[in-house]
C-alpha cells in the first residue's frame, strides 16, 4: 500500500465520524412538532405564549422580541404532556439557565422564577422533547419594577 493509499483509508473513517458528528449537532438543534397551536399576547409589562402539540422531538431555542430594553421578568411556566418528556428552560442573555421544568407524564408542572431580557427586550427560552405526545406549555410573565425582583 502507497503512501497516499493510507493516509485515504485513515481519513475516510474521520470523514464518516466528523459528518455524523455535525449531523447530531444539527438535529439535535431543531424540533419536529405536529398539530402546533400556537397563541401569544406579548406586550413590554406582561404578558403569556399558550402552545400546545400533538407529538414533538428535538430541541428548539425561541427569542420572543417583548420590547423595552433589558430588564427582569417574573415568569410563570407551565408545562403538561401525555407520554414522553418535556423540559423547558428560561434563558438569560448569554444563554445561561435562569431556571428549567420539567415536565412529568400525566401531571401539570409548574414553576415561578426570575429572567432577563437582554438588552433589545428579547425572552429566550429553551423547549427540549423526547417522544412528547399531546403537550402544551405555557409562560406567563410580569415585568419587575425596581427594587421587587425574586
Amino acid at each position: 500500500m502507497d503512501k497516499d493509499a493510507r493516509w485515504s483509508w485513515w481519513f475516510a473513517p474521520m470523514r464518516m465520524a466528523l459528518i455524523g458528528i455535525l449531523a447530531s449537532l444539527f438535529a439535535s438543534a431543531c424540533m419536529l412538532v405536529s398539530g402546533d397551536r400556537l397563541s401569544a399576547d406579548v406586550r413590554p409589562d406582561a404578558g403569556n405564549v399558550t402552545r400546545a402539540f400533538l407529538g414533538a422531538e428535538g430541541s428548539e431555542e425561541y427569542a420572543l422580541p417583548i420590547g423595552g430594553g433589558a430588564a427582569t421578568l417574573r415568569t410563570i411556566v407551565i408545562l403538561e404532556v401525555q407520554q414522553g418528556e418535556m423540559r423547558l428552560e428560561m434563558l438569560n442573555p448569554g444563554g445561561s439557565v435562569a431556571f428549567a421544568v420539567q415536565s412529568r407524564p400525566g401531571d401539570q408542572v409548574s414553576r415561578v422564577g426570575a429572567v432577563r431580557l437582554d438588552e433589545t427586550g428579547t425572552l429566550r427560552y429553551r423547549v427540549i422533547t423526547r417522544g412528547a405526545r399531546d403537550g402544551a406549555y405555557q409562560i406567563l410573565y410580569q415585568r419587575v419594577r425596581s427594587g421587587n425582583a425574586q
